[in-house]
């Protein structure tokens, strides 16, 4: 039985890591993170992911460029502007995987399970199916199935001794980072994970007290 404490000690020491040491990745403890992400729970076992494991400075390089070119953008526009030393900080830090030498783009594939089909045959004539669908578009399962993925990603590479962070903000460049990387129309970028071994080792965060986050129902 694996030690739960030694379980509880990887989990809780993860940090998401930002600064990075100018030393390679071995691509073997890459392949063992990612083959173990691979049993991650998803919809209808499916397995609607792909991690494509970028290297090439350059390419890392102008998904840098794109990103900091939309951050530019969106702090330049007037709505910015109310909040002030955030913007100033997010506009030196979205970024930052450029330091990283490995990326890892999180691509999500379209699965639909029986539930959709039959909500998309109904079409928008029928205003429960039309309910039923937007709530189910905001637990997307295949987005769950790529999030679980990533959350074990994080957790395998720290064990190796490798540092992440998880990023969503590179999504504000999608479409440019989809055609560096071809990404085929059928699949969508929805992450980014900068890898590599940590130069920096931030803060213990902390956490809200369990009984403020959960309830029971007895």
């Amino acid at each position: 039985m694996i030690d739960f404490t030694d379980l509880g000690d990887l989990v809780r020491t993860r940090r998401s890591v930002r600064k990075f040491q100018d030393k390679p990745v071995p691509e073997e403890v890459l392949l063992k993170a990612l083959e173990l992400a691979t049993w991650a729970p998803n919809g209808g076992n499916q397995q609607a992911w792909r991690f494509w494991i970028v290297t090439n400075k350059e390419l890392i390089q102008k998904m840098g460029d794109a990103v900091k070119a939309k951050t530019e953008l969106l702090a330049s526009w007037p709505e910015a502007r109310q909040f002030g030393d955030t913007v100033a900080r997010w506009r030196q830090t979205s970024d930052f995987f450029r330091g990283a030498p490995v990326c890892i783009a999180v691509l999500m594939g379209r699965y639909s399970s029986i539930a959709d089909q039959i909500l998309r045959a109904r079409g928008e004539q029928d205003p429960i199916a039309r309910e039923i669908r937007s709530w189910r578009e905001i637990g997307k399962s295949s987005l769950q199935s790529a999030a679980a993925a990533i959350t074990y990603i994080c957790l395998f590479l720290h064990y190796f001794g490798l540092g992440t962070t998880w990023m969503a903000g590179p999504l504000q460049a999608k479409k440019e980072i989809e055609a560096l990387l071809n990404v085929p129309p059928e699949w969508d970028f929805v992450g980014l994970i900068p890898v590599g071994y940590p130069a920096e080792t931030p803060e213990l965060r902390p956490r809200k007290p369990i009984r403020e986050v959960i309830r029971f129902f007895r």
